[in-house]
Order: C-alpha cells, then sequence, then structure tokens
C-alpha cells in the first residue's frame, strides 16, 4: 500500500510538472526500486520538462534575420527601435535624434514663412486690384486733355505743374466758386482762364475740343501723329500723378508763358519757372 500511495503522489507530482512546462513524459521513464521502495523518475535525454527562454533582444534578431535575412552589422540597434506586433512581424523604426528633430522643425517654419509672404502678396495684389481710384474716368480725361493743350511741348515736370494749377484752384478758397476739374478748366467769371477752351469761329471747335477727339479716338492728325501720341501719354501721366498726389509747385495758382510780359510777375509776386512757363502766386 505504501508503494501504491507513493505511485500515486509521483505520478501527480508528474503530471503537475508536465503541465506547467508543457513538456510530455513517457511512461516507461516512471519506474521503482523494489530494494528501497523508492519511486524511481528518470527523464530521457531527448526530451525536458521545460525549455530555457531566449533572451527577448536575441529572439528578435532571430526573429529579423529569418524573415529579412539581414546580418547583425545591418540592424543596429542603438540606430533603429525594434517593434513586434501581435503576428510576430518584426519592424525596424529609425529613431529620432535632436538634429533631426531640429532641422525638422526648420523646414516647418521656414515652410510657415514662405505661406505667410505668400498669402500677404496675394492680400496685397487683391487690394490692388479692388481698390478704386481716387478720380473718375472723366476727371482724368477733362484734365490730361487740358495739359495736352496748354503744355503738349512741355516735359513731364511743366505739364504736372499744369495739372496742380486745376487741382490748387479746385481746393482754394479764392476759388470758392468752382468745385470741380470741369468747373475751373471753363471758369469764366473774372473772363477766360484757360484760352484753350475758346472755340475757332471758323471750325466750332477749340484746342481743347480737338485734344479730345485725340484722348478718345487715339488718332493724331498733326504732321507728326508719332509726337503727338507720346505726348498725349506723357500728359495723361502726368494727369494721374497729379489726381494722385504728386505736386511739383506748392499752392500756386497761376500760370502764364515766360516772356516779355511776365517781368512784372517777377517782381511781385512768388514764382518758379518750369520750362516755357511761369508759376507764381500773391504774396
Amino acid at each position: 500500500m505504501n508503494i501504491i500511495k507513493k505511485l500515486c503522489i509521483v505520478t501527480i507530482g508528474v503530471l503537475l510538472i508536465t503541465i506547467s512546462s508543457n513538456s510530455t513524459v513517457r511512461a516507461s521513464e516512471i519506474g521503482y526500486s523494489e530494494n528501497t521502495d523508492e519511486v524511481i523518475l528518470t527523464i530521457d535525454e531527448e526530451s525536458s520538462l521545460a525549455e530555457e527562454p531566449l533572451d527577448a533582444e536575441e529572439n528578435l534578431e532571430e526573429i529579423a534575420d529569418a524573415d529579412y535575412e539581414l546580418s547583425e552589422e545591418e540592424i543596429d540597434l542603438d540606430k533603429y527601435e525594434i517593434y513586434v506586433d501581435e503576428q510576430g512581424q518584426v519592424y525596424y523604426i529609425e529613431k529620432k535624434t535632436a538634429d533631426s528633430d531640429s532641422e525638422s522643425e526648420k523646414a516647418i517654419q521656414e515652410n510657415n514663412e514662405k505661406n505667410e509672404k505668400s498669402n500677404s502678396a496675394k492680400k496685397e495684389k487683391n487690394k490692388n486690384q479692388t481698390e478704386k481710384p481716387s478720380y473718375s474716368e472723366k476727371d482724368l480725361r477733362l484734365l490730361a486733355c487740358l495739359i495736352y493743350a496748354e503744355a503738349g511741348n512741355q516735359s513731364y515736370e511743366g505739364m504736372l505743374a499744369v495739372a496742380n494749377v486745376v487741382l490748387n484752384r479746385v481746393k482754394s478758397p479764392i476759388f470758392a466758386h468752382v468745385n470741380t476739374i470741369e468747373e475751373v478748366i471753363y471758369d469764366n467769371k473774372w473772363g477766360v482762364q484757360f484760352s484753350v477752351i475758346v472755340k475757332n469761329s471758323k471750325t466750332g471747335k477749340s484746342i481743347l475740343d480737338k485734344a479730345f477727339e485725340c484722348y478718345d479716338t487715339g488718332k493724331f492728325p498733326g504732321k507728326n501723329p508719332e509726337a503727338e501720341r507720346k505726348c498725349m501719354n506723357r500728359a495723361i501721366k502726368a494727369a494721374k500723378a497729379a489726381l494722385c498726389g504728386e505736386n511739383n509747385i506748392g499752392d500756386f495758382l497761376y500760370f502764364r508763358a515766360n516772356n516779355s510780359s511776365a517781368a512784372s510777375i517777377k517782381k511781385k509776386y512768388d514764382y518758379k519757372i518750369i520750362g516755357d512757363h511761369i508759376f507764381y502766386r500773391t504774396k
């Protein structure tokens, strides 16, 4: 009976060891000694009760070698992070360095700055495209044609000065009875202010009327059409500049040809000579 009890105890022990180690033991491995009544447990050399687990890092390297056939030199554990998914698939992820992070942040910052500049340029372009001029086409036509009629043979500076005489009168309290460019040009309260508006008795047209025709049609019937076209373009440029605030004569309100008749003006008034014209104001 003692032998049977011992056999039962040993058998139960073996079963427990077998379950915990996931190993199997053959029946021939269990016996007992007749002389000592001791149960003898023998293990075949070809089997083991428990397998020694592999080191985790060695296991990953073995899997990597089996799946990707990489050499140890190719798997730099200082350079790569190892990730194994649930199916045992091994992935090597390159570790980020401080330099790479810095370069990445620098690239992102440069890209953001580039986008900001691009957006600013687009906004400025859209603003310029949508911003309406502070003058009308009618005012530009009137002023450019008056400049062409009065100072068509003068320099750009001379044309700009004529334009500003007109605009100064629009704003001056001395000419309070006129408030627009058109009113200034056709003003005759104290007599005709600009002789170019006087109509020819034979043709019924004034010099200013002819300038309007050239402006509207782009045709110049004179002896040198190309030169006259350039003069008109210069007059338009001067008119636009004056309408946008460019001023080269201050608050002068008058001008006339700089000839012998202008001698008295030089004695009585402040003046400025530009080309063939003298521009002046009362002291």
